[in-house]
């Protein structure tokens, strides 16, 4: 009897042990989004969408309320895409400003040649505070000189979008 007990304390302790590992062991299936470097230079990144419904990105500033989320498909011209690692681009709205795209939990990348290319995006739209520290931190990924990263000391709060998924033609 006393032998079946320690083999039974054997197993539960086994069991136990095995459920208290740490969290980053267990989620090691996760998969990391595909470096840009290895991307097709256009095509669908992230979520699968269509073009279909797809407005002028230019609306959003006449759409979207401070302090709300404006769910939205919206399409322009890229003139600007994180070198480091496609984790962010910019498009060109009809004013000449851009509107700056970040990725869903920096769960994809995009090409970085995709500058002068059209996309059609679908996401929300919300106004965001960017602070120095962050812009400066876009200006590094954008390949910007030293001089020109010091040159920002103003934080920017503006239409921001993040988005679930994007087309690149």
């Amino acid at each position: 009897m006393k032998a079946l007990t320690t083999l039974f304390s054997i197993v539960l302790i086994g069991f136990v042990l095995n459920a208290c590992q740490p969290a980053n062991e267990q989620s090691a299936s996760i998969t990391e989004p595909v470096p840009a470097d290895s991307l097709p230079p256009t095509g669908t990144f992230g979520a699968s969408i269509t073009e279909d419904g797809a407005m002028a990105i230019s609306l959003l500033d006449s759409l979207v309320v401070p302090g709300e989320e404006f769910a939205a498909k919206v399409e322009g011209e890229i003139v600007e895409v994180c070198q480091s690692k496609g984790c962010w681009m910019k498009i060109r709205k009809s004013d000449g400003s851009e509107i700056r795209v970040t990725f869903k939990d920096y769960g994809f990348f995009v090409p970085k040649d995709g500058a002068g290319k059209w996309a059609v995006i679908e996401g929300v739209a919300f106004y965001d505070t960017l602070s120095v520290e962050t812009l400066r931190h876009y200006a590094e990924d954008a390949g910007k000189s030293a001089a020109e990263i010091a040159a920002i000391t103003q934080p920017e709060y503006k239409v921001a979008f993040e988005a679930a998924g994007v087309i690149i033609k």
